[in-house]
């Protein structure tokens, strides 16, 4: 059984956030990181991961033939990416403009709105859509298929076990005393018109 230790470590909340240095890094830059965020308790940091250089770093365009390092870092309290990167850059004595520090979520939703920067050369204007044939999701093909898969479907009931099967009873128990089978043969007969009553002869009563 886990302690409760256990437990605490297993519910901890870290915050991760990407670094990226635009330029030729310190040599030991993943310590001036460590070092730097020091006050919000640095669970990890990678040793960076490094991109050729290229004429045009699509996070830096002010920059011009530079290359990229990314490193990955793991804090235990929260903080805004501004101070982290305002952080790094005084430790590093590198310019801010060089620094970049999203959380996993900002990068994320960068990504998707710069997904399609990319030109590819293709005027949408004008251009017809893909020819493509639905009928097997519409019309009378669709509902053919949906009534054989309907039908090849099987609903049989499951049986739902759990830890008092053993004490219950297989069956209903069922009450054998008197009392209630009296009470089950009065329930069988109506109150109207179930029984003939009798009525008074008048020759005798006078």
């Amino acid at each position: 059984m886990k302690s409760f230790k256990d437990y605490l470590i297993e519910s901890k909340t870290v915050y991760e956030f990407k670094v990226k240095v635009a330029g030729q890094c310190p040599k030991d830059m993943a310590g001036h990181i460590k070092s730097a965020l020091a006050p919000y308790k640095v669970e990890s940091c990678s040793s960076g991961k490094g991109t050729p250089i290229q004429e045009t770093q699509e996070e830096f365009p002010s920059l011009k033939h530079v290359e990229l390092t990314v490193f990955d870092v793991t804090t235990s309290y929260p903080a805004t990416s501004l101070q982290l990167q305002s952080l790094i850059a005084e430790c590093a004595k590198l310019p801010t403009a060089n620094i970049i520090v999203r959380t996993v979520a900002e990068q994320e939703e960068y990504n998707i709105n710069h997904a399609h920067d990319v030109k590819s050369g293709k005027a949408l204007l004008g251009t017809d859509y893909e020819k493509s044939n639905n009928q097997d999701m519409v019309g009378e093909k669709h509902m053919m298929n949906f009534l054989k898969e309907l039908h090849s479907t099987k609903h049989e009931g499951e049986a739902v076990t759990g830890y008092n099967d053993e004490l219950l009873a297989k069956k209903a128990p069922v009450d054998k005393s008197p009392a209630a089978g009296k009470a089950a043969k009065s329930g069988t007969t109506s109150a109207i018109g179930s029984k003939k009553i009798k009525l008074p002869d008048p020759m005798k009563d006078y």
